[in-house]
């Protein structure tokens, strides 16, 4: 059995939790919204999606491309920090 340490999958929505914390988004996934994102959306629009569904009103101040590439951009520097470790 897999553990969070090593399981792709938690890692992967630790990563995307770490970026909405240090981005202060009072947003934090659990695996099966993680998972239903998965199924609708590329991996670039998660974040899109997610805004569109459930954070609509954030469009109107800021464009959905904007938010996503914020995000990611916390994604990956969380991903390079743990991969380096």
């Amino acid at each position: 059995m897999a553990t969070k340490a090593n399981d792709p999958f938690e890692a992967e929505l630790a990563a995307w939790n770490h970026a909405f914390s240090e981005l202060e988004l009072p947003w934090r996934w659990d695996a099966p919204t993680f998972r239903f994102l998965q199924s609708i959306a590329a991996d670039q629009d998660l974040v899109g999606t997610y805004v569109e569904r459930n954070q609509a009103h954030l469009l109107r101040a800021y464009e959905k491309a904007f938010l996503r590439d914020l995000v990611i951009s916390a994604r990956d520097r969380y991903r390079e920090s743990h991969a380096a470790a």
